[in-house]
């Protein structure tokens, strides 16, 4: 399949349940359901980085996305987000996406607001 297949770099459209530590490259659509307060960490090279941690859901689950920096006062609760080329990595021993250098967050703004 193509979620499988190492030689396809296309990102894939895929839903939350469907995600696992072996996917790579996807598209995800979501609504932001919690958002946690910004706060500084540090690298081990010194530098300091915001971090949020928001939970994002579709109808099919949900998961923890980290937001760096400028993305933590980019995105709200009731926001919805759209991650292209994606990745999935485990963090603390859960499931986590990742927007990384290669990928984009896109917010779509709530359509209720």
């Amino acid at each position: 399949s193509a979620l499988t297949e190492k030689a396809d770099l296309r990102a894939v459209d895929i839903r939350i349940k469907d995600l696992n530590s072996g996917v790579k490259h996807f598209n995800l659509k979501a609504n932001v359901i919690e958002k946690s307060i910004s706060r500084v960490v540090h690298s081990r090279s010194g530098l300091s980085y915001h971090l949020s941690l928001a939970t994002i859901s579709d109808n099919t689950g949900s998961i923890k996305l980290p937001l760096w920096n400028v993305q933590t006062d980019l995105i709200s609760v009731g926001d919805t987000v759209q991650i292209e080329n994606g990745r999935v990595k485990r963090f603390a021993g859960e499931l986590q996406v990742s927007v990384g250098k290669k990928g984009k967050l896109n917010v779509i703004k709530n359509e209720l607001a």
